[in-house]
């Protein structure tokens, strides 16, 4: 038979890990990253050398230069990335999974004390 505080535990020990693991992800991505700003930079060149390319044409070429071009700025402005890499954003998300893994581990340790607790009081029963 499964104690009834072997889920809690579990739930606990999993969210953990994810805390864990997302702690060394916000740790690794806090590095100085001189390889983005080196890209951004590379980007910009590519969206002048594009435009400087192909002057005044028409058509289906004109199209497929501003596909091109929109495709090189969007490299450089991805809001999804500016968000997920806002300190504040992070850290919250971390307070937020330490409070789940706290709860789980505050359920198993009630459910565990109960049980020891009933235990004591009818050690008869199996």
């Amino acid at each position: 038979m499964i104690p009834e505080s072997l889920p809690p535990l579990l739930r606990g020990l999993g969210t953990a890990l994810i805390l864990a693991t997302s702690a060394l992800v916000v740790v690794v991505e806090r590095r100085p990253d001189d390889d983005a700003a080196s890209r951004a930079a590379m980007t910009q060149l590519a969206v002048k050398a594009e435009e400087a390319r192909h002057p005044g044409e028409t058509g289906a070429n004109a199209l497929a230069t501003e596909v091109r071009l929109l495709r090189l700025q969007l490299q450089g402005n991805d809001l999804a990335d500016d968000v997920f890499e806002n300190p504040w954003f992070q850290w919250l998300g971390l307070l937020g999974t330490a409070l789940i893994s706290a709860s789980f581990f505050a359920e198993w340790r009630l459910k565990h004390d109960v049980a020891r607790a009933a235990k004591a009081a009818a050690p008869d029963t199996p």
